[in-house]
């Protein structure tokens, strides 16, 4: 049998998974023949954009594990790919650096050429006061650069098995509306957790069981609590630890580092949390980061770093990401 894209979920029901592996079916004589193995065709994404930014390097990573990627440097070779029927997208990525990089009229062009497919957009730092200020895109997903690594991953999981997710909506979707379904789909248990035994260097991702201690550094005890609920739900047992009392921790699974504004003082720290959890990763929580102090954090000791404000999602997504060290 040969494996067919699937449409997505909620257009006549289909699904990129096309059949199951996991189920058998009776022959004739009522015998339990094996079904076929499960073929599941990965995504189509067409990048547009300046990927060799700083601040998009990561997320360009991050697509070419989740599908085949095709990228363009401007619109009219997108344009003209698309027009030509060399590629049919399921998702358009466009990395815009700062607004109006590429305009209104740009993005409508790419959409009446493949109206099938999301669009997201994946946003520079200096795009972040846009949505009150500017013109942003209508009907589009936005992402920013520090929050595409978990949410990137997360998405385009449930896309390639044609799985209900937020960026499966329609384009007519509010973020408003987007924030809620995700809320409410991740609110059970389909969100992998990680188990202390490790697979090919990686933590083995698990539900419903014992996952380790996350020690947990931050200066308000309201966010060190919230922190800790979210990890307990996932089978975490959490340590709350602050500047004065900071000491070593011997077994920790992983570390969570929150901060506000990350200082030179906050780096130290950051340095010194690390080391105290050594071998343990630890993932920094940084407010609103630009790309310097991304850099600054992963130097400090930092294994992975997600911007504040952040979905608990992305949280559990990079702690099961996380390598063992």
């Amino acid at each position: 049998m040969k494996a067919q894209r699937g449409r997505w979920r909620g257009e006549e029901g289909g699904s990129r998974a096309t059949i199951s592996s996991l189920s058998s079916v009776p022959d004739t004589q009522g015998t339990e023949v094996p079904s076929p193995p499960v073929s599941v065709i990965p995504l189509s994404i067409l990048l547009l954009g300046d990927t060799n930014r700083p601040e998009f390097c990561e997320a360009r990573g991050c697509l070419t594990s989740c599908g085949v990627v095709t990228e363009f440097a401007d619109v009219n070779a997108a344009a003209a790919a698309l027009t030509e029927d060399r590629l049919s997208p399921d998702v358009m990525v466009v990395a815009q650096a700062f607004p109006g990089e590429f305009s209104h009229q740009a993005i409508d062009r790419l959409r009446r050429l493949a109206p099938l497919a999301r669009v997201v957009g994946l946003m520079g730092s200096w795009c972040e006061g846009e949505t009150r200020s500017g013109s942003p895109w209508p009907a589009t997903v936005r992402t920013y650069w520090h929050q595409w690594p978990a949410r990137c991953n997360r998405q385009l999981r449930h896309l390639t098995m044609g799985e209900s997710c937020s960026w499966a909506l329609p384009a007519t979707t509010t973020e408003e509306e987007r924030l809620l379904a995700d809320a409410s789909q991740h609110s059970g248990a389909d969100i992998p957790v990680c188990a202390s035994e490790s697979n090919g260097g990686r933590q083995e991702c698990l539900p419903h069981q014992f996952q380790g201690l996350v020690a947990v550094r931050s200066r308000s005890r309201e966010m060190a609590d919230w922190l800790s609920a979210a990890c307990r739900s996932r089978g975490f047992v959490t340590l709350w630890q602050r500047d004065l009392a900071l000491a070593r921790v011997e077994g920790a699974t992983a570390g969570v580092f929150d901060v506000g504004d990350f200082s030179d003082d906050d780096r130290e720290s950051l340095h010194c949390f690390a080391a105290a959890l050594r071998p343990a990763p630890v993932v920094a929580l940084l407010s609103f980061p630009r790309i310097e102090d991304h850099r600054r954090a992963l130097s400090a000791g930092a294994t992975a770093v997600l911007s504040k404000p952040l979905m608990v999602e992305d949280l559990l997504e990079s702690l099961c990401a996380l390598p063992v060290r």
